[in-house]
């Protein structure tokens, strides 16, 4: 069963950034905005009614493969995270899955007022809280070859692309990333994209 503990990180001129358990009661309504807006297409959701949303997440809470996660900023919800085992999901039939593995899925909010690096930062956040927990050895992205933005994250915080993968619904990059991967790739971030990511809280 994939199980998480709180992570949070106070980042200088930022705030606090936090991940915490997603509960349905509590933050199922903001992820429905977020899911169904075009800010979220490439996750397939934008036609999805709010009973559709609930249906969605307590699937994953009911699952033993999938793990839903809710990100705060200065204590109000801001990002989305899924994890699950590659084994149970298209992606695992097109690499051989390794124990540690897991997938990850992030969606950040649209914006109420941009933030300097905040993307960044919610992103670096991520990446280590997942690393940090037991059993992960290593994250797994399947993202679809049209979706820049999320390539050039991936690709600062040390996550190896490997080869394009035609799923049902895509064509995706398969890329992982060991903590390996993301300590090399720290070296050739600038002063400030380290900046955000350098001091790091965790709560249990």
């Amino acid at each position: 069963m994939l199980s998480f503990t709180d992570y949070s990180r106070c980042v200088p001129g930022m705030g606090t950034l936090a991940l915490a358990p997603f509960e349905i009661g509590r933050h199922a309504c903001c992820a429905h905005r977020w899911l169904t807006s075009e800010h979220a297409r490439f996750w397939g959701m934008t036609d999805h009614t709010a009973a559709d949303t609930v249906d969605y997440f307590a699937a994953i809470e009911a699952s033993n493969m999938h793990a839903a996660l809710i990100g705060t900023h200065a204590g109000v919800p801001a990002f989305l995270v899924e994890v699950y085992d590659p084994a149970a999901e298209p992606v695992g039939r097109h690499y051989a899955v390794a124990p540690g593995d897991a997938g990850m899925h992030l969606l950040i909010a649209p914006p109420r007022q941009p933030i300097h690096l905040f993307t960044w930062a919610v992103f670096a956040l991520v990446v280590d809280a997942l690393l940090d927990q037991p059993g992960v050895e290593r994250l797994v992205v399947e993202p679809d070859v049209d979706n820049a933005g999320i390539h050039v994250l991936n690709r600062r915080a040390g996550f190896v692309y490997h080869r394009q993968l035609e799923l049902a619904d895509k064509t995706a990059w398969l890329a992982t990333c060991t903590a390996r991967d993301r300590d090399a790739a720290i070296t050739d971030l600038t002063a400030a994209q380290r900046k955000v990511c350098a001091r790091k809280e965790t709560t249990t």
